[in-house]
């Protein structure tokens, strides 16, 4: 091990700043030296970037925390660009800028100290000596900063955000991260001793798709906005980290907290750093992740191939299945659970895998043929769809799920107008799948397609010579190790009171747009030059009250709203047939004019025709939006009005689309 990587293994020095970070700082070295040294790294970069898809001119963003794992990366990332742009300027005969044109340093300020403002702007300067554009985003904690023990995960929620917000601002649509190959196995590690099975133990992906938590404004309307997240320095070890660090001779910090043992994965750090001497233990490990990584690729590429030839989607905001078409007895288990998961999750927008006893449930339920039962799981509800005779399955979000749904599913939209999504996204997510595509065709032997635990997988590797004895005991002694831990710490957890649950509150006024459950999008416009939006010519037609000063309230249909719509159906005339107040207690109040009931006649009796098409626990999840006093002013997706000026229209456009959770784990 060269020198200067001894204190990173030790205490720190006494000399060095203690505050949150410790500050590293390499001796100077001929640019000869460091070219060449630098190189094979370069190289290696380079193929990966070009694994995912991504090309020098794309512009990228690098998330900097100002370690050695980012600094290496923003040195990669750099050298990378620059050699793609001093052969066009070549080519060009244009002149270099001072910085490195499509790449830009993101800095995170969490602002959980009173000193990161400082170390925040120490990172940008030195991202900028290296040439590359850098700027930080600050994060704030309007509700307060977060509880101990969920520091680290609410930090890095918000971290991502910031990225995602800046890359949407700067219409870059890849963001590089700095996971490496030590990364994976702690990873690996730590999901072994949550008892993940192969699927989770493949670790992190190379590319995956990150979406915007809330749907945003192009100037012309509301879309998606996505970056591909890509972690093209999976092949490196940390001791890289470092060493391309030194060669470029760049400084770098150390978080002192990396060394505290509160959290699960700095244990597994140390217990690792013990057993990296022992034999062939970390080669073992990485072979054993590269066989979950192959098994992974297959399932995608399985699940989605089989869902596009049996799973429908209606603008209703459901979907169905064909068990005719699926065959779900003859689908291997790793695959059908896949299928299974990601359909519930497009369903519900619940981006949550499926675990231990609702997976089985899951596959037991739709292997069951003909689907007589129903099912709630995973915020869906399931059951046999209608007229199909249990040969189709019905997947509807689940009312229970959307009345215990936290406030922020449902949301305003804001008008702040952004830059247009990146493109060259989809061309980038094609040529993935297909590298994927052809990598699954290249390896005949798929391992670990019926291991259902961790330790399924472990024995499975033994008895393929991926892993020796040693490293299959090390393992399995990690895992139960951790794994004791984890419940322990469960155990303690559980003792504290639980938070107050948030439930879902939407309003809308005229002129705005929210998405109601990320699921339907939601506009009210409002006609121009009008200031009572359902004043007629004639005021003896004054269909109802709505104006530009109400706000009308968002919630999920009930049973009573479409036997509201019978009663207004079967209103003949005013003089002969009056609404029964017991009836219309809570629902809309109608006045005396002929013409506003024909009008709420023809309404309600489109909106029963649409509805009847519509199987009735899906009807549940369909928006309904009511005045203060609970009456029924619209139902949008459905056409019923209260009046012909009233201009409120709704959508299924689901947060993340179906086939929307792309990831390539090559």
């Amino acid at each position: 091990m060269p020198p200067l990587l001894l204190p990173l293994r030790s205490s720190p020095s006494p000399c060095l700043p203690l505050r949150r970070f410790l500050l590293f700082r390499c001796s100077a070295s001929s640019s000869t030296t460091a070219s060449s040294s630098l190189s094979p790294y370069v190289a290696s970069f380079a193929s990966r970037m070009a694994l995912a898809g991504i090309r020098p001119h794309h512009r990228i963003a690098v998330g900097v925390s100002g370690g050695p794992d980012s600094m290496a990366l923003c040195v990669l990332a750099t050298a990378w660009k620059k050699a793609a742009g001093k052969k066009a300027a070549a080519e060009e005969g244009s002149v270099s800028s001072a910085f490195v044109n499509g790449l830009l340093g993101i800095v995170v300020d969490h602002g959980l100290r009173s000193e990161s403002s400082d170390e925040a702007r120490l990172v940008r300067d030195r991202v900028r000596n290296m040439g590359v554009e850098c700027e930080i985003a600050r994060c704030d904690w309007p509700d307060g900063r977060p509880k101990q023990g969920h520091v680290q995960e609410a930090a890095r929620e918000v971290r991502y955000q910031k990225l995602l917000d800046i890359c949407i601002k700067q219409q870059i649509g890849i963001l590089l991260i700095a996971h490496h190959s030590d990364d994976q196995t702690e990873l690996f590690v730590l999901r072994l001793s949550r008892n993940s099975g192969v699927l989770g133990l493949a670790g992190t992906a190379l590319v995956s798709q990150l979406f915007a938590p809330n749907i945003k404004y192009d100037g012309e309307k509301f879309q998606r906005y996505r970056v591909l997240l890509v972690r093209p320095m999976l092949d490196f070890s940390k001791d890289d980290m470092y060493k391309i660090c030194q060669v470029s001779n760049q400084s770098w910090v150390e978080d002192p907290t990396n060394n505290s043992m509160m959290y699960a994965r700095n244990r597994i750090r140390a217990s690792l750093r013990n057993l990296s001497t022992e034999g062939t233990f970390l080669s073992g490990v990485h072979k054993l992740i590269s066989a979950c990584r192959l098994t992974r690729t297959h399932v995608d590429g399985t699940w989605s191939v089989v869902a596009n030839q049996s799973v429908s989607i209606s603008e209703y905001g459901y979907a169905v299945i064909d068990l005719e078409k699926l065959d779900p007895l003859n689908v291997q288990d790793l695959c059908l659970s896949k299928y299974l998961a990601y359909i519930l999750q497009f369903v519900s927008q619940r981006q949550r895998p499926l675990r231990g006893r609702s997976a089985r449930l899951l596959l037991d339920y739709i292997r069951t043929i003909p689907c007589k039962a129903a099912l709630t799981v995973a915020g869906c509800y399931l059951c046999a769809a209608p007229r199909s005779k249990g040969t189709k399955v019905l997947i509807c979000c689940s009312v229970d799920w959307m009345e215990s749904a936290s406030a922020e599913i449902s949301y305003k939209c804001s008008y702040e107008e952004q830059p247009p999504p990146v493109p060259e996204i989809d061309q980038i997510v094609l040529e993935g799948l297909l590298q994927s595509n052809q990598f699954v065709q290249n390896h005949s032997n798929i391992p670990f397609m019926y291991c259902k635990s961790s330790i399924d997988v472990l024995n499975k590797a033994k008895d393929l010579n991926i892993i020796d004895d040693f490293t299959l005991e090390k393992l399995c002694y990690l895992r139960t190790d951790e794994h004791n831990k984890f419940i322990a710490k469960q155990d303690k957890d559980g003792e504290h009171d639980l938070e107050e649950t948030k439930f879902c509150d939407c309003s809308l006024r005229p002129g705005e747009t929210c998405h109601f459950m990320s699921r339907f999008l939601i506009t009210w416009k409002v006609p121009e030059d009008v200031n009572e939006i359902c004043l007629q010519e004639n005021e003896e037609y004054l269909i109802c009250t709505v104006n530009l000063d109400v706000s009308l309230e968002v919630r999920h249909m009930i049973d009573a709203d479409w036997l509201f719509l019978a009663e207004v159906c079967n209103i003949c005339s005013v003089e002969d047939n009056q609404i029964d107040p017991k009836v219309s207690s809570g629902k809309m109040q109608m006045d005396n004019a002929p013409q506003h009931h024909r009008i709420l006649q023809q309404s309600a009796q489109k909106a029963l025709q649409i509805l009847k098409c519509i199987p009735a626990d899906a009807r549940r999840t369909l928006p309904v939006l009511t005045n203060a006093q609970g009456d029924i002013v619209c139902i949008p997706n459905v056409g019923f009005r209260c009046c012909p000026g009233l201009s409120i229209q709704s959508v299924f456009y689901p947060r993340v689309p179906f086939h929307g959770g792309y990831s390539s784990y090559l």
